[in-house]
């Protein structure tokens, strides 16, 4: 898949296919990460308790932390009992791994996110995973657009190219 840059360069994105058992096991860590959620009374944040997306957000997400893992040919734990998700290193690896089922959507970076963690964000559409780019936190405050809920949008023609992952 080709994207392109502000300078109209053509900018590369990765597609990760998944098969239905990797599918399969991916939803379910994202379920089981919900439900740890509601049994632990975890709040959700930037606006997701509004907007009723706590499951997408929790099921989407981890398909996108596998896909990544599949990628980097790394093994993937999913966080599905973690007290403070805060507390982990990153979603894969050191990796942060922010998802959405836009095919245009943008990466979401807070104010909290630690700004030399990397950022790659994963576009999600069944079966079919698009790592569209990544960045480091500090990139996505300066580069970012300042929305409500607190957050940075980044638009995906301000991302690195994969191939450039540290």
């Amino acid at each position: 898949m080709q994207l392109f840059d502000m300078d109209n360069t053509i900018k590369s994105s990765v597609e990760v296919k998944l098969n239905r058992q990797e599918l399969r096991a991916a939803a379910y860590a994202g379920v089981e990460r919900r439900l740890n959620g509601i049994g632990k009374k975890r709040p959700q944040l930037y606006g997701a308790e509004e907007r009723k997306s706590e499951w997408q957000i929790d099921i989407v997400g981890a398909i996108a932390e596998y896909a990544v893992s599949k990628y980097l040919n790394v093994y993937w734990e999913p966080a599905t009992n973690t007290e403070r998700l805060s507390d982990l290193l990153g979603d894969v690896g050191a990796y942060q791994v922010r998802s959405t089922s836009w095919p245009q959507g943008c990466l979401l970076i807070h104010p909290r996110d630690k700004p030399n963690a990397v950022f790659i964000l994963a576009t999600v559409n069944d079966h079919i995973v698009t790592l569209q780019g990544w960045l480091y936190g500090y990139e996505g405050k300066s580069v970012g657009e300042f929305k409500g809920n607190d957050t940075f949008w980044i638009q995906q023609n301000m991302l690195h190219e994969m191939a450039t992952l540290p």
